[in-house]
């Protein structure tokens, strides 16, 4: 159920900037995922574990798209972002709004991010949609990205798949999402007794009847999930 919340995020939230830290939304992404572990730490003490679920995979998903939307890689970083899961903590050095951060004068836009973005760390995303970005801002890039222009879909710095704008660094990428996601469950797990931490993640240890049906089923989550609502039969 997690993962499929986590992937249906780019269905409910497609154009929604801050849920893919998008067009520079480092603020509004960062409260949206601290929101949420406060909305899965209370709902996992009310024992609604499908509404924690739901919010776990969503704010994974915002979360990990940090990691392949922004130029934390291109900077240099090889550790997670800790200021996306504390309050405390602000975002490193993020882009002016009227800063420009992007070029990408030729078909080749590994290189597109502007020199004295790299040298100074300062901190970007790329813009998606329909809509024209700011002048002098970055893509996103890829299928259903037009905001360079319908001509300019590889002008973007994602790396959300290895041949992406900046496909070089996707298993980079994947690999401190990963962390990142570590770091963001035992957040969640600190603020809640193990036996509801280990029940939000399918990890207990009682098994409901006619538990031994799910190894026929993809579709059977009860095995794993035994408090999964009746209209969660299909949300693997």
């Amino acid at each position: 159920m997690i993962s499929y919340y986590n992937v249906k995020t780019d269905v409910d939230h497609l154009l929604e900037a801050k849920y893919h830290f998008h067009g520079e939304k480092f603020k509004d992404g960062k409260l949206l995922i601290i929101k949420g572990v406060e909305d899965i730490t209370n709902d996992v003490k009310k024992e609604k574990f499908a509404d924690a679920r739901k919010k776990l995979g969503t704010i994974l998903h915002t979360l990990q798209d940090f990691y392949s939307h922004s130029n934390w890689l291109e900077l240099g970083n090889t550790e997670p972002c800790t200021a996306l899961i504390n309050l405390e903590e602000n975002i490193p050095n993020p882009a002016e709004k009227n800063q420009e951060t992007c070029e990408c004068p030729t078909k080749n836009c590994e290189g597109n991010i502007l020199k004295n973005i790299i040298d100074d760390k300062i901190l970007t995303s790329g813009y998606f949609g329909i809509k024209k970005k700011p002048k002098g801002k970055c893509s996103h890039g890829g299928p259903g990205d037009i905001t360079a222009g319908l001509t300019k879909s590889l002008d973007g710095i994602n790396k959300d798949a290895s041949d992406s704008s900046h496909g070089s660094l996707h298993n980079q990428a994947a690999d401190v999402a990963i962390d990142a996601s570590e770091q963001l469950l035992e957040k969640i797990w600190k603020n809640i007794e193990d036996p509801g931490f280990f029940r939000l993640m399918g990890l207990h240890t009682e098994k409901p009847k006619g538990a031994w049906k799910a190894r026929f089923s993809l579709f059977n989550l009860k095995s794993r999930y035994p408090d999964a609502t009746k209209n969660s039969d299909v949300e693997v």
